[in-house]
């Protein structure tokens, strides 16, 4: 008589053969994705970069397993006994010891292995040739992951869109730490450098539930912000450094730098400084749609800025200050902030970051 085989144990054996061999040999052949790590270590630090290895060898509570770090969003380290909490893309939960005292990867600074005992937590992300790193945020949407901060942020008809609530535990408001939705992803990623955007943008405006100051209804200013080397939630923290293109409700529009820009009190707005702002051109004539929007691209190649709204160009210039350092901070990299003016409600849809390769040719530089 054959043995018989419970259905617990008969998902068990499907659930492990499924994280060994067969997915791990999948993983190694498809050289189109890379998997990059985000180590947070116990003394503050971040390490960011490519494993060495491509699977994480694990024993799980039902049998050993190599889980492939493509399959993986987040490992939490220094649980009970050693244990740590992986999560998976797919939203699956499981609590493992993990079979290795290092974890072996490839950076900036060239190969180091931190040990495992200094970890907090990896962070795990796995994109094609072409596409730009995804990032660590908790919302994934268009290929990349994003931060909501200040609002509240949920997907509705193929749109990431601000919702008119606080974020549970900021303070916000013109007195509080700030005011206005953010979207932000790969704030500071030295990889995010040549890459081209493209999406849809609107500023609804101010909703009637969310107007605790007043705003018009005619409202409806909004910001897009590239080559983020830093970024607060709070209007307070000193660090915002970018490139920002900020659309105004009349049609006009400004491209401006700056560095470390916040309010220098512990609360409200108020003294204003930063280490510098350098405007770069300017604009009118935009037609806004707060209805359908309007289509945004930006592409940023070498020092070259190119920026088209619904298909007409409005920026093509060459920053020449780009990779110089100003008050710490240098705008050659970073990835993208969206905001809703003040308590302006905003939508993005058909998002798409895209590798470029540098600018071989230098332009001249704009008025």
């Amino acid at each position: 008589m054959k043995p018989k085989v419970s259905a617990a144990g008969l998902a068990i054996a499907v659930f492990t053969a499924a994280l060994t061999a067969p997915v791990c040999r999948a993983q190694r052949v498809d050289d189109s994705r890379t998997t990059r790590a985000t180590l947070e270590l116990s003394d503050g630090s971040r390490l960011v970069g490519v494993p060495v290895k491509d699977s994480l060898p694990a024993t799980l509570s039902f049998g050993e397993a190599s889980i492939p770090f493509g399959e993986l969003r987040k490992c939490e380290l220094g649980g009970r006994d050693g244990a740590a909490l992986l999560t998976f893309n797919n939203g699956d939960r499981l609590t493992a010891r993990l079979k290795l005292p290092k974890f072996e990867l490839k950076t900036a600074l060239g190969p180091l292995s931190p040990e495992l005992s200094l970890i907090q937590s990896i962070s795990f992300s796995s994109f094609s040739v072409g596409d730009m790193p995804p990032g660590t945020g908790a919302l994934s949407f268009g290929g990349v992951n994003w931060h909501g901060w200040r609002t509240q942020f949920e997907e509705r008809d193929g749109a990431l869109v601000s919702l008119p609530k606080a974020r549970p535990g900021f303070n916000y408001g013109h007195s509080g730490n700030g005011r206005g939705p953010l979207l932000a992803t790969n704030i500071g990623n030295s990889d995010w450098k040549d890459y081209s955007l493209e999406f849809d943008f609107c500023v609804t405006g101010v909703d009637p539930s969310f107007n605790p100051y007043g705003l018009g209804a005619d409202y409806h200013d909004g910001a897009i912000m590239f080559h983020v080397a830093d970024a607060k939630e709070s209007f307070n923290e000193r660090g915002l450094s970018a490139y920002i293109l900020s659309l105004h409700g009349d049609g006009s529009w400004d491209l401006a730098a700056t560095y470390n820009d916040y309010c220098a009190q512990p609360v409200g707005w108020g003294s204003p400084v930063n280490d510098g702002q350098r405007k770069l051109a300017a604009g009118t004539g935009l037609a806004v749609d707060r209805q359908l929007g309007n289509k945004v691209r930006i592409d940023v190649s070498g020092r070259r800025i190119q920026v088209w709204i619904d298909g007409t160009p409005i920026v093509d210039l060459v920053d020449d200050t780009m990779d110089k350092t100003i008050g710490g901070q240098r705008l050659d990299h970073g990835g993208v902030v969206l905001m809703g003016g003040f308590d302006a409600m905003f939508w993005v849809k058909n998002f798409s970051a895209k590798q470029l390769p540098a600018a071989k040719v230098a332009m001249r530089t704009n008025d």
